[in-house]
């Protein structure tokens, strides 16, 4: 599919000959993709691929940050108006949104891989004791 850049119905792979219904879907994918903006920039500079079990992910790290950074030059280029038709946002934006889905897996596994986890909380060995009836509890 990939090397005769259509898909099984022949129709051609290029986000640009899909029309209304790609325009729509890169629409919500876009929206959705400025949480990834907010949040995986923060994550990614925790993540130490060479210190966890799947350093091979260290080639994929790289070049996720490279698509945040320009998907977010798009967004800044929104929010000081700069005026983007839906095409050129597009264009612009799915190369960055391609790159996320493509390497989501090695981001989630360095993600967890990097997150601090919780001590295991003390447990208790024995019930404590009941004082008999009458008898004040020794002060501390």
């Amino acid at each position: 599919m990939v090397a005769s850049g259509r898909y099984s119905d022949a129709t051609p792979l290029s986000i640009d000959t899909l029309g209304t219904a790609t325009a729509q879907f890169l629409d919500g994918t876009w929206r959705e993709f400025c949480t990834v903006l907010n949040h995986a920039p923060a994550l990614l500079d925790q993540c130490r691929p060479t210190a966890s079990p799947w350093p091979e992910d260290s080639e994929a790290l790289p070049q996720l940050a490279d698509a945040l950074t320009d998907a977010q030059t798009v967004r800044e280029d929104l929010a000081c108006g700069t005026p983007l038709t839906r095409p050129e946002r597009n264009a612009r934006t799915w190369p960055a949104i391609e790159t996320w889905l493509t390497h989501s897996e090695s981001f989630l596994r360095q993600v967890r891989a990097a997150a601090p986890h919780p001590r295991p909380a003390l447990t208790v060995s024995a019930p404590p004791r009941t004082l008999p009836p009458g008898r004040p509890a020794p002060r501390r």
